[in-house]
């Protein structure tokens, strides 16, 4: 089932209903009770677009994460608003954990810069209650074990549904590359895109997802994805509150020997220039284990881990080296153009 757009829904400026990407819906609740045909719905939303949408209402578990989420918009408000010498005490300099300023990446034009600010909180470290976690994060620990945990079983629900839809067992499973106790670079995301009026940094740039699965919530436009269909850019339309936003990343293609789609997606602002609105938004990155072998975009045999910190590194380079590499888009820029 598709989500049915009606004519007079919110569109960015200069947008027509065509330009608004047509996603399926997939119900939480079919997929822990295990129902035959919204497991073969949402194999088929992997297989042909990597996104969808995830209806959380009819879940026990996805009722309490849209509490927690709106919790989480409290807290982000707060957080963010504060100046930037104080969030810079939690910068690590990594890039699942602590305090990200704004510029670190390039952004969506040629010669900008990215124009968002994060705060990650890696579940090992909160599992752990690392003594390293953020002041912050400490003092809403209540806050983050929930979502997380909470995030993990509704990312953990996905992906043993798609082993089930791809009739994998044992070891080929792919729950069993996403094993607690082995380290791994799951990592949830708070992300704010600030209000500003100059074009020195725009969006986040081109390119596909890391790890496994991405559970996102965002109630503003912004968030584009490349249609496989008309390849070309379509916006993802913000659903009522209810919903998460889901799509496939690169391990989860590559681990399905490149039979899931990694889509390709984007963020800018909806005029395509300045950010006239503080934009928020939360994403929890489900990513196998470090030591996880599988071929990436080349061909290569290559661990999670390395995939992982290689995309990191060309996220910050010039827009002529990420051309030049399949790292930033998975490969899936090749495919589609």
């Amino acid at each position: 089932m598709t989500f049915a757009i009606s004519k007079d829904t919110y569109l960015p400026p200069n947008a027509e209903q065509r330009d608004i990407a047509t996603l399926a819906t997939i119900d939480l609740q079919g997929l822990v009770t295990r129902d035959p045909a919204e497991i073969t719905k949402l194999l088929d939303a992997c297989v042909t677009h990597g996104f969808f949408y995830l209806n959380l209402q009819t879940s026990d578990a996805g009722r309490q994460i849209l509490e927690a989420e709106q919790n989480a918009y409290r807290f982000m408000e707060e957080y963010f608003s504060r100046p930037l010498e104080t969030k810079m005490k939690d910068d690590r300099g990594h890039p699942t954990h602590g305090f990200k300023p704004i510029g670190k990446y390039t952004g969506v034009t040629d010669n900008s810069r990215d124009c968002y600010e994060t705060l990650k909180v890696a579940r090992a470290e909160i599992l752990a209650k690392a003594p390293q976690l953020s002041p912050s994060i400490k003092e809403n620990s209540a806050l983050f074990d929930t979502f997380i945990s909470l995030s993990h079983f509704i990312t953990q629900t996905l992906l043993s549904s798609l082993s089930d839809a791809l009739r994998l067992t044992g070891s080929s499973r792919l729950e069993e590359f996403h094993r607690d106790g082995e380290l791994t670079n799951t990592t949830l995301v708070l992300l704010h895109y600030p209000k500003h009026e100059d074009d020195t940094n725009i969006g986040h740039n081109k390119h596909t997802d890391i790890g496994s699965i991405t559970l996102l919530f965002a109630e503003q436009w912004g968030l584009q994805v490349f249609t496989p269909e008309e390849k070309r850019w379509a916006w993802v339309q913000p659903r009522p509150h209810g919903h998460a936003t889901i799509n496939v990343g690169d391990s989860l293609r590559f681990l399905s020997g490149k039979t899931l789609y990694s889509c390709l997606h984007r963020v800018i602002p909806v005029d395509g220039k300045s950010q006239k609105e503080d934009r928020y938004s939360i994403a929890y990155f489900l990513r196998p284990e470090n030591n996880a072998i599988y071929e990436d975009a080349d061909g290569q045999k290559v661990t999670a881990g390395k995939w992982h910190d290689d995309k990191y590194v060309m996220f910050g380079e010039p827009h002529k080296k990420q051309e030049e590499s399949k790292v930033l888009t998975g490969g899936m820029e090749q495919i589609l153009v």
